[in-house]
């Protein structure tokens, strides 16, 4: 997790979220030109199994024996990066901001998948799932004792993540309908010029 974390850059963000972008307005487009096929819904639900089982992994494995390490909660948003008589080095503040973003764009792709997989979802609803798997990972944390610490940070930028996430594919769904109508014209040409043999 700590190697993504120091890769964090803001070239590497655009790229990240260009890359989500694509993806959603990929299987928006595919969804569109095929209605009847069931295949872009389980491509969508096949990638969303497996960012979620990720999620899992990078959140939940345990960095020392369950049970051996203390309960603690930061409940206070930003305790992590201002606690009260720390003083941090710019490069720990520049570290924990890039922990931040890297929260926050874990969250990004299960509202953007999650819309592709199920589209009667709504935006909101994807919003509460995503907040809520954070609450339910946050909790894991504090209940495992396993050398992880429950952050309230951790659910804001989860938080954070979804609704972009949910913004991206919104963006991509309303991108995808412009782009398959400008093809309809044509495709309606196409169908009714008569065949050479016809002519």
């Amino acid at each position: 997790m700590w190697q993504v974390v120091l890769a964090i850059t803001p070239t590497t963000v655009v790229l990240f979220l260009l890359g989500a972008l694509a993806l959603a307005l990929g299987l928006a487009l595919w969804a569109l030109r095929a209605p009847q096929r069931r295949a872009p819904r389980t491509t969508a639900r096949v990638l969303l199994a497996a960012w979620l089982l990720l999620t899992l992994v990078v959140t939940l494995a345990p960095t020392q024996p369950i049970g051996s390490g203390d309960a603690t909660f930061w409940w206070r948003p930003g305790e992590g990066l201002f606690e009260l008589g720390a003083q941090l080095e710019p490069n720990q503040v520049a570290l924990l901001v890039r922990r931040l973003i890297a929260g926050t764009a874990l969250f990004v792709p299960l509202p953007l998948l999650l819309r592709c997989a199920a589209p009667r979802w709504s935006a909101a609803g994807a919003f509460l799932l995503g907040v809520g798997l954070s609450v339910a990972i946050e909790v894991a944390q504090l209940l495992m004792r396993a050398g992880r610490v429950a952050d309230i940070d951790d659910v804001l930028c989860a938080a954070a993540g979804t609704v972009l996430g949910a913004a991206l594919a919104l963006l991509a769904k309303a991108a995808a309908a412009v782009l398959h109508h400008r093809a309809l014209p044509d495709r309606t040409v196409a169908a009714a010029a008569p065949a050479p043999e016809e002519a």
